[in-house]
């Protein structure tokens, strides 16, 4: 492909030969002749003299004194530039159309003739499963499971009866969607499982990562909004709803009844309390514990979670803690009284 294709596409100002034929994307710590690299903030300019891409795409902040004799595109955001043009460079995997012979296709299932279904999945009665879809092996589809088109079910997925999954949505291997909550109630002697009656609403365009959880509602649903993207090993527990277009990363668990609004970035271990509202636009840092509401576009951290600005306040008070410490001993034992007893200072 060449560089003054490549500019096009992620609508940069290319400075240098449009001609030049790039192969591939590589890390700048590791590209070679061929390749065009990123560089994604200006920490990334100290490894330049080393480096022998045929191409680099920087920020509008760059350095381009350090560029000079080099090919380079110029763009507003380097992260979604790369985004864009790793598109390019990926071979998409194409499947045979139709059920393979060793899949097992219930009686009352409607699978379309362009989805394809791997060898040892099992649809249930009365699931359907739109165009293009793409059930990879060891899947179970539950009974009356809805698949909307172009999604893609990796290996080993257990979809529990009546989920329902929009468009174009990516799930990776080992995810269980729409499994029980986990409701119990003691009734004097043990403890009684309160029966989930609802269901699980995966809207169009989300990605699930592997071996993430989410529950089916206790007796209406359970809904993840278009657009959303989760990480591997999320617990997301029943009645919760996640607004369009969030993000949570690793580790992440949300118990029951939470309401997370639009565009909510939850890093990774982030824990969230049952029956809590967290508005639109809330940013949390890795391990913060949410133990109540969070009002929009509010960014948070710490457990229990505070305002990021007094919880980064309270780190730098910790770490000088020994020395506060050992200060007020040699304060107290110079008030003291002489003679007097110090055995509880």
């Amino acid at each position: 492909m060449k560089l003054a294709d490549i500019a096009a596409r992620i609508e940069g100002r290319l400075s240098g030969n449009g001609e030049t034929e790039i192969r591939g994307i590589a890390a700048i710590g590791e590209a070679q002749e061929g390749d065009i690299t990123f560089l994604l903030n200006r920490s990334f300019e100290r490894q330049l003299p080393q480096c022998r891409a045929s191409a680099y795409v920087v920020g509008q902040d760059a350095d381009q004194g350090l560029l000079i004799g080099r090919n380079f595109v110029v763009v507003a955001n380097p992260d979604l530039a790369q985004a864009i043009a790793a598109e390019l460079f990926q071979a998409p995997r194409t499947f045979d159309k139709g059920t393979d012979g060793r899949a097992h296709v219930c009686k009352t299932a409607s699978v379309s003739p362009e989805a394809s279904i791997l060898p040892y999945a099992y649809i249930d009665e009365g699931a359907v499963i739109r165009k293009n879809v793409v059930v990879y092996p060891f899947c179970f589809v539950g009974r009356e499971v809805v698949v909307g088109e172009d999604s893609v079910i990796y290996p080993n997925v257990s979809i529990y009866d009546r989920t329902i999954i929009g468009k174009r949505v990516i799930i990776h291997a080992g995810a269980v969607l729409g499994s029980d909550g986990f409701s119990y109630v003691w009734d004097g002697r043990r403890h009684r499982k309160k029966p989930q009656l609802g269901v699980l609403v995966i809207e169009d365009d989300v990605e699930i990562g592997a071996n993430t959880c989410i529950d089916r509602g206790a007796l209406h649903r359970t809904v993840v909004e278009k657009g959303t993207k989760i990480d591997n090993l999320v617990q997301i527990a029943h009645n919760v709803s996640v607004g369009e277009n969030s993000v949570m990363a690793a580790q992440v668990g949300i118990a029951g009844s939470v309401s997370l609004g639009k565009h909510v970035v939850l890093g990774g271990k982030v824990g969230i309390a049952d029956h809590v509202t967290v508005g639109d636009n809330v940013m949390a840092a890795g391990g913060t514990g949410i133990t109540k509401s969070v009002k929009a576009n509010s960014i948070v951290g710490g457990n229990p979670h505070m305002a990021q600005r007094d919880w980064l306040r309270m780190q730098a008070y910790l770490k000088r803690l020994p020395d506060l410490f050992e200060r007020m001993r040699n304060v107290e034992a110079r008030l003291s009284p002489e003679g007097e007893d110090d055995r509880d200072r």
